[in-house]
């Protein structure tokens, strides 16, 4: 009886303590069913004010920069007017949308003697580019025009190896063709000299400069819109942004002047332009600071192009390559510049703005020897210094090709087996050519 009943306690002590832990476990079990999502709810609360935190640290820093913008600015600029010899020059920066700087330096003329301002007049070059890219992302937006549709769709008289490369690898320089030097008067006189030309690489699998991308662009809008090609950028893009003093043969007093070195003496330089109108869209323009603003002010702001077409416009056609849309890509942190420049004929502008974030630099300036014209480490500079934007990663001074050399002056590299990809030469001054 005595061991039953031992048993029996034992038993019963032992279930006893059995169910104490029962309970237990459930009561640890609903304390952490009830601490999870608070915990959880600590974490949503505290993430908020860290991330507001952070953008707030980050807008006291952009702001303690652009109270001393025009210091840093003048530093920057006239450190490399001195160094580069450079006649005349104009700038803006951008930063959180608000103008911070809008000022020029040197002379437009040393005949003139007078100071450039946001209303002088300069041939921009290949930042016509640019605003050609827009005049065809119009078109995509209207649904006129698709970017991967071969250009030959829109244009019948593409010489037979061209046919099958798409509008959007001639915006991006990936079309792969030749390097047309000869420049004739007419556009089918320039097709008729490509013809039986071996394209350099085939179409989307490398990048390479070639002013003659735009002029096929150029003539695409044409095609598409039954307009010529300025007077469809008058109507659909400067006129509606009050860009008066953008396009070709611009008249004003206040004109920007270039110069050669002539036995010593400095030169004033007559720009002319090698073969003919269809040369406008890749680099025939003239603009102002002012003008170039109300373009990227247009942009920044979905004025011209919605979301979609904007970012169509401004991604990479490859992560490989540099090239987008009319411009070309890279990082600086978290951040993408995108950013045209432009030289012809003692003439230079590079923009370069952040996407995504109101933060931009536009500089327009002539030149007086050749050699040394970029402006690329300036704008970087003026972007972290200002801006509080973060250094780009280093672009390479040249570009190889795969077989070890640099072809035809251009940056140019086909893709590797391995993926190793072209860094495009960003900035191609040097390669502009005469348009």
């Amino acid at each position: 009886m005595k061991l039953k009943s031992s048993r029996g306690m034992t038993l019963q002590h032992r279930t006893g303590r059995r169910t104490q832990c029962v309970h237990s476990g459930a009561q640890r079990h609903n304390r952490s069913r009830l601490l999870v999502p608070f915990l959880v709810f600590l974490i949503c609360l505290c993430v908020p004010f860290t991330a507001s935190a952070q953008e707030n640290q980050e807008r006291h820093e952009r702001r303690r920069h652009a109270e001393t913008a025009e210091t840093e600015a003048d530093r920057i600029i006239q450190t490399a007017m001195t160094r580069k010899e450079l006649p005349g020059l104009v700038l803006a920066v951008v930063c959180d949308g608000k103008t911070v700087v809008n000022k020029g330096y040197g002379v437009r003329s040393f005949e003139s003697g007078e100071a450039p301002d946001a209303d002088t007049v300069f041939y921009i070059g290949s930042l016509s580019k640019a605003l050609t890219a827009v005049g065809a992302m119009l078109l995509v937006q209207r649904g006129k025009l698709d970017l991967d549709v071969p250009a030959s769709a829109y244009l019948k008289h593409l010489p037979a190896n061209w046919r099958n490369i798409t509008v959007k690898q001639f915006l991006a320089h990936q079309s792969g063709i030749p390097q047309l030097n000869r420049k004739f008067p007419t556009f089918a006189q320039m097709l008729s000299s490509a013809r039986g030309v071996p394209l350099r690489f085939a179409p989307g699998t490398g990048q390479e400069y070639n002013n003659f991308n735009f002029a096929v662009v150029g003539k695409v809008i044409e095609a598409v819109s039954g307009m010529n090609y300025v007077n469809f950028m008058r109507r659909n893009v400067f006129g509606p942004l009050r860009m008066d003093h953008t396009g070709v043969k611009i008249v004003s007093r206040n004109v920007a002047i270039s110069y050669r070195s002539a036995n010593g003496t400095r030169v004033p330089i007559e720009p002319r332009f090698k073969g003919g109108p269809y040369g406008i869209p890749s680099g025939h323009l003239q603009s102002t600071l002012s003008d170039v603003l109300k373009f990227y002010f247009a942009l920044s702001s979905g004025r011209l192009l919605n979301p979609a077409t904007y970012e169509q416009m401004v991604s990479r056609v490859h992560l490989g390559l540099s090239g987008t849309p009319g411009w070309f890509e890279r990082r600086a942190g978290r951040f993408s510049l995108v950013s045209k420049n432009g030289a012809t004929q003692g003439f230079h502008s590079l923009m370069t703005f952040v996407s995504g974030r109101s933060d931009a630099v536009v500089l327009l300036w002539t030149s007086q020897k050749p050699g040394g014209k970029g402006l690329v480490r300036e704008t970087n500079a003026l972007l972290n210094q200002v801006c509080g934007v973060p250094l780009p990663r280093k672009a390479p001074a040249s570009v190889k090709s795969s077989r070890g050399g640099v072809r035809g002056g251009t940056s140019y590299k086909k893709f590797l087996p391995d993926f190793t990809y072209l860094k495009a030469h960003w900035y191609q001054a040097v390669s502009e050519g005469p348009f």
